[in-house]
């Protein structure tokens, strides 16, 4: 059998030293699925809420009307789920100290040793870019994962960074849109009040994603 042939699981197998996705450190740092996301989508945060970059600078939108912060990721990081909190920050060190491509071939290797395989990708279920470069670096993974029919996407409110630039990408905008950005997410009080033509977002996405795919307005009603 020639090298080209060999199936991808072996060759996963032979670069863990036949210890398999655990060899690589992004195996415990990454998650599959939860209570709303399929277990075929792999969630990675590049850091924390309580640290979060858009709550610093002003520009996160998650607050109802009364001024209460209603950041569902933050709530995780209380006392109640004790782990959670230490856990993100092992993701920020990783994401800090990882470049795309060593990003992509721990996923590939983890992927290839998968039972059920990722197809998709959601950064940031808490946390958000911290910079431009973060934005640069989630979009060459994009296009590196694109290769292997895996779609990369995510959530975020750095109205104040510069997008023009993604090509591979998708990007939701929380109650914002630019170039560059092909979705926008926006909370609402009461979804009938949504602009025509626009989606709702049904809160679970094992039967919905739009936010995957370019081109969506998605209203979700404030909870």
């Amino acid at each position: 059998m020639r090298s080209a042939d060999i199936p991808l699981k072996r060759f996963a197998k032979i670069m863990t030293f036949g210890k398999g996705k655990d060899f690589c450190p992004l195996s415990k740092l990454i998650s599959t699925g939860n209570l709303k996301l399929p277990k075929t989508t792999a969630i990675f945060n590049m850091g924390p809420a309580t640290s979060c970059v858009s709550l610093a600078l002003g520009l996160c939108r998650a607050y109802a009307p009364d001024g209460r912060h209603v950041c569902y990721a933050m709530k995780a990081e209380g006392p109640r789920t004790p782990g959670v909190l230490p856990y993100r920050i092992e993701q920020l060190k990783f994401w800090k100290k990882t470049t795309p491509e060593e990003f992509v071939w721990q996923f590939l290797c983890i992927n290839a040793l998968k039972e059920l395989p990722w197809t998709k990708l959601r950064l940031n279920e808490s946390g958000d870019f911290h910079k431009q470069e973060c934005v640069q670096k989630a979009d060459k993974i994009a296009m590196l994962l694109a290769r292997f029919k895996i779609k990369v996407y995510c959530y975020t409110h750095r109205s104040d960074l510069d997008y023009t630039g993604v090509k591979h990408l998708v990007i939701n905008g929380s109650n914002f849109q630019k170039e560059g950005i092909p979705n926008i997410f926006m909370m609402v009080e009461d979804t009938k009040d949504k602009p025509l033509g626009w989606s709702i977002c049904p809160e679970d996405c094992r039967i919905c994603d739009r936010c995957s795919k370019r081109g969506q307005s998605i209203v979700i009603k404030r909870h």
